[in-house]
């Protein structure tokens, strides 16, 4: 059992023959695809305008819509503005209504210019 069974194959196979060299052989490049340019239908040409321009639709719509909002914030501030100079305005008046219709203020005057004060006969003015 000293043969072993690989090379008994070996030694069936003929043994190639040095009969012509061979020639290198030439790498084939593999056929590059030319890129083809395939052009659009007409139903994809339109459907791709009708996208467009409902893009640009869409664009102006949202801008004039925050320019919309935009000015409805500032014509909301300068109502909010205008509200706060009447509030103290009103105010204002409150505060000289009260000091002009003060009875010390109103003797002061009267015995400044040589008036006599009746009580019964001052209106008041009311604040609401």
């Amino acid at each position: 059992m000293l043969d072993n069974t690989a090379r008994q194959l070996d030694m069936m196979q003929p043994e190639p023959t040095p009969a012509a060299p061979k020639a290198a052989p030439t790498p084939q490049q593999a056929p590059q695809a030319a890129p083809k340019h395939v052009p659009f239908s007409p139903l994809e040409r339109l459907a791709t305008l009708a996208l467009g321009l409902i893009m640009v639709g869409f664009c102006l719509f949202y801008l004039t819509g925050q320019m919309t909002l935009a000015n409805m914030d500032r014509s909301y501030q300068q109502v909010q503005r205008n509200i706060t100079t009447s509030k103290h305005d009103i105010a204002d008046a409150k505060q000289n209504i009260g000091e002009l219709s003060n009875s010390n203020r109103l003797t002061s005057y009267a015995k400044a210019h040589g008036f006599t004060v009746i009580e019964g006969n001052i209106k008041r003015a009311v604040n609401k």
